[in-house]
């Protein structure tokens, strides 16, 4: 049911069954970025944040429309300047990208 395998197309992370996680915008960002992802479908979503760690520090969910959709992550979101994970976590498989804030 989760997809494992993920393919880098173009800026792009994309698991087995049409879920996609484009790389954040901007990035490394100091105050906010966007999430940016594409699902097949509607669905619930979860995006989480890891430390460099692999500590979970955030994590949004949501249901929202086939297509394109993004999500805001606020410096106040995460806990210092630093690496970090995001993984989109979808009934269609998952994808992660890494992002950095100043």
């Amino acid at each position: 049911m989760i997809a494992t395998q993920f393919h880098v197309q173009g800026g792009l992370t994309k698991a087995e069954g049409g879920v996609e996680l484009f790389q954040n915008s901007p990035n490394p960002f100091i105050e906010m970025t966007l999430l940016w992802f594409r699902l097949p479908s509607m669905a619930s979503v979860v995006l989480r944040i890891f430390d460099a760690k692999g500590k979970e520090v955030n994590a949004k969910h949501g249901t929202f429309d086939p297509g394109e959709n993004h999500v805001v992550l606020h410096r106040t979101d995460l806990r210092e300047p630093g690496l970090y994970t995001c993984r989109l976590e979808t009934p269609f498989g998952t994808a992660s990208r890494k992002l950095m804030m100043y």
